[in-house]
């Protein structure tokens, strides 16, 4: 007897967990994208001193960004106080582009925010080595 009652609650408890796991994924993992900014520099690799810093903006489906406002911050992520900042200008074709000088060589994070007239407010921070 006292087996048996041992065995229903195992069934039982064994019920209720598995009731309570989901499988379902989380519903921030499902969802895309709403940009993404490819960086290029030149020169390529990214070395200290005055360089280009090109953006590729797309959206969701791939398509360019046009038109947009694409304000840079870049700091240097092992050395506080090192950083600088400005406006991207629009190349076309979702491509924007700011001249740079990154005094020291290292890691840096850019800070790159996209916003445009149709709502569009995005930002994202972005690893650059530079040599």
């Amino acid at each position: 007897m006292r087996k048996m009652i041992f065995i229903s609650m195992f069934i039982v408890a064994s019920a209720l967990l598995a009731a309570c796991g989901g499988t379902a994924a989380p519903a921030e993992a499902t969802l895309a994208k709403p940009v993404t900014i490819k960086v290029e520099t030149n020169p390529n690799p990214a070395m200290m001193g005055d360089m280009e810093v090109v953006l590729i903006i797309t959206d969701a489906d791939g398509s360019p960004i046009e038109g947009a406002k694409v304000d840079v911050s870049a700091d240097h992520t092992d050395m506080s106080g090192m950083g600088m900042s400005g406006l991207a200008t629009d190349q076309g074709g979702g491509r924007y582009s700011i001249k740079a000088n990154f005094s020291m060589s290292g890691n840096w994070k850019l800070k790159v925010y996209v916003r445009n007239n149709e709502g569009l407010d995005y930002s994202e921070e972005i690893d650059l080595q530079i040599q």
